[in-house]
């Protein structure tokens, strides 16, 4: 669905390169990942791909089109974006933000008001009590339920999410990605999302394309990864969560003795 071949980008001329000869594949009904720390390269990639920062070399095809050839305002139209923050325009209804892209496409008034209702329904919103409010006036995980519904509002085949539940309370967090995964496997969505959380990505990913000083480093579903780290920076990634999920089960088992 996704091809980026030989794949850089340098913001200073050649001196410094954000993304350095990537090669990458997504297949179609793939739910990939793009994990790595600040600055190494995975928001450019996400950018990248939809085109809204072109390449410095190398090519990147889309559902079979080369996104260098292509109507770029086309392009993003058929992609749904999840922005990291929400982006909703403020100014705006809930309806008004979910109906924009299909405004955009020129769809008929009935079918843009159907697909709103439809979608706030998808993402558990009651559009009679939501469609009509602005996004100040909602949550941040409701404002976080109303950007995934913009995001599929054009019926997108592919949907990039930058960091998307970062900013929600753990328990927000925990059943929204619940939610969009079952979302991403009903609607057959191919989706590409950035994380620096290592633990969300081994729970929401069928592969995890490991990211460090803008080069990919290694490629592979979470129990590969697990398994086999094949990279020193992969291997320390990966401590952390195995740490954490030991000192968890020590004070589970702790728990279970005291009672």
């Amino acid at each position: 669905m996704i091809s980026a071949r030989a794949v850089s980008k340098s913001f200073d001329g050649g001196r410094t390169q954000s993304v350095l000869d990537l090669d990458l594949d997504v297949r179609p009904g793939e739910f990939l990942v793009l994990l790595g720390e600040s600055g190494s390269g995975k928001t450019t990639t996400l950018k990248m791909l939809n085109g809204l920062i072109p390449p410095s070399s190398g090519a990147i095809v889309v559902d079979g089109e080369d996104i260098s050839r292509v109507d770029q305002v086309r392009l993003r139209r058929r992609i749904g974006y999840v922005f990291q923050g929400i982006g909703l325009f403020p100014h705006l209804s809930v309806a008004e933000n979910v109906a924009l892209v299909p405004t955009l496409l020129g769809w008929p008034a009935e079918e843009r008001e159907q697909r709103v209702d439809e979608l706030l329904r998808l993402v558990h919103l009651d559009p009679e009590v939501y469609r009509d409010r602005a996004p100040s006036e909602l949550s941040g995980g409701q404002r976080q339920r109303v950007g995934i519904a913009r995001a599929l509002a054009g019926r997108p085949r592919i949907v990039l999410m930058d960091e998307p539940f970062g900013a929600l309370d753990p328990i927000t967090r925990d059943h929204l990605q619940i939610e969009y995964q079952k979302i991403h496997r009903d609607l057959g969505l191919t989706t590409v999302m950035v994380t620096h959380d290592i633990t969300e990505s081994l729970l929401l990913a069928d592969r995890i394309a490991v990211m460090n000083g803008g080069r990919l480093v290694r490629l592979g579903e979470p129990a590969e990864l697990i398994a086999e780290p094949g990279d020193p920076y992969v291997a320390q990634l990966l401590e952390t969560p195995r740490r954490q999920a030991e000192r968890l089960g020590d004070l589970l088992d702790a728990g279970k003795g005291a009672r």
